[in-house]
């Protein structure tokens, strides 16, 4: 996969990130690649989504207010819906770190492109995590991983099921009920339809296992379910307190099932996390 971040008026570069070894000009691709985005909007007016060019699939995205223009390419065996799923993660956080809004980037962007240098070890991050998951990317691992989640996520509902009074189950739940309404509002949410299907009911539980994983990159929905967790399970500590909830969490064998998962949950970096999740009074 390469990136581009480009000012979608002028053509210039402000961020040029190749993971693939390709025969282009820089400076070329991009005026090219702005070129084509122009003439589109303008002549045929509609956005280029995804197009396959030169052997590679390319997809393109854009935030029209501050004049940036997004663009990943990828081989052609890579989903697109995927690849541009990875880019919009890309383009939220770099908004995010140097324009929030149109002010501050006016203020920030005059023409010096090696202010946004650091922003390469971001990607970097973020391509390392997506190759990781790509090492396991069998189907069946996959619902192997959310499998694990979900249980996870069952043995919390037990505890709070089975060890809480009733005014704390009432206040816990409800703050359970605010989160997944907040989440469930998300833009971001709302543009992967696949992070939609996360639910909560009172009489069932939290849900996860709906989401199909060859419709999404399961390094998105991994990211949102860790949180999901670790957002419940401080609501369990504040609620109870940290010495009845570490007793609760062994009751409910929250720690056994940690280890006997050890090997999947050490090959997603997640085993010491959970385990300090878990344990650490915080």
């Amino acid at each position: 996969m390469n990136i581009w971040v480009l000012d979608s008026q002028s053509g210039i570069t402000l961020l040029y990130k190749p993971y693939l070894d390709l025969a282009l000009n820089e400076d070329l691709i991009s005026g090219l690649l702005t070129a084509i985005n122009q003439f589109t909007v303008f002549e045929l007016k509609q956005v280029i989504e995804s197009i396959d060019m030169s052997g590679l699939r390319w997809v393109y995205l854009e935030n029209t207010e501050l004049d940036l223009l997004f663009i990943a390419a990828a081989e052609k065996d890579v989903n697109s819906d995927i690849l541009k799923a990875r880019l919009r993660i890309i383009m939220q956080t770099f908004i995010q770190e140097y324009a929030q809004d149109k002010e501050e980037w006016k203020a920030l962007w005059k023409g010096n492109t090696d202010l946004f240098n650091p922003f390469k070890d971001v990607i970097d991050e973020y391509y390392t995590q997506w190759l990781t998951a790509e090492n396991i990317s069998a189907l069946a691992e996959y619902f192997d991983i959310l499998g694990v989640f979900q249980q996870i996520l069952n043995l919390l509902i037990n505890v709070i099921e089975a060890h809480f009074q009733s005014n704390n189950k009432e206040r816990i739940y409800k703050r359970i009920e605010n989160m997944f309404e907040h989440y469930l509002n998300h833009e971001y949410v709302q543009q992967n339809p696949e992070l939609c299907k996360f639910s909560f009911n009172r009489a069932t539980g939290i849900n996860i296992i709906s989401i199909d994983p060859k419709n999404v990159d399961m390094i998105i929905v991994e990211k949102q379910i860790v949180n999901l967790i670790r957002r419940v399970v401080e609501m369990i500590k504040s609620e109870v307190g940290y010495q009845k909830s570490l007793k609760y969490f062994i009751d409910e064998n929250i720690f056994d099932y940690l280890v006997s998962n050890l090997s999947l949950l050490n090959e997603l970096n997640l085993f010491k996390f959970l385990l300090q999740l878990f344990l650490l009074n915080k």
